[in-house]
């Protein structure tokens, strides 16, 4: 059986599962639905295209400039 990957929210889609489609660099990205097509098509360097530790940087920077809005931080 053919299976998909949702680079966004990480599900594994069957064919029938599959609501949207993105084409990015050639290769051609499946979704659950079309909010998540959306989020990969405004930052798909997000989602693709880095190892799990770049993922991860990514996201924790996120996270900090979410929790700390603009402050500017010191170590000290």
């Amino acid at each position: 059986m053919v299976m998909y990957y949702d680079p966004v929210c990480k599900d594994v889609l069957t064919p029938d599962q599959v609501k949207a489609n993105f084409t990015h660099k050639e290769t051609s990205y499946k979704f659950c639905c079309e909010d998540c097509r959306d989020k990969f098509s405004q930052d798909p360097e997000k989602y693709v295209g880095r190892n799990w530790w770049q993922r991860f940087i990514y996201r924790l920077a996120e996270s900090n400039a979410e929790e700390f809005k603009g402050e500017k931080l010191s170590c000290h």
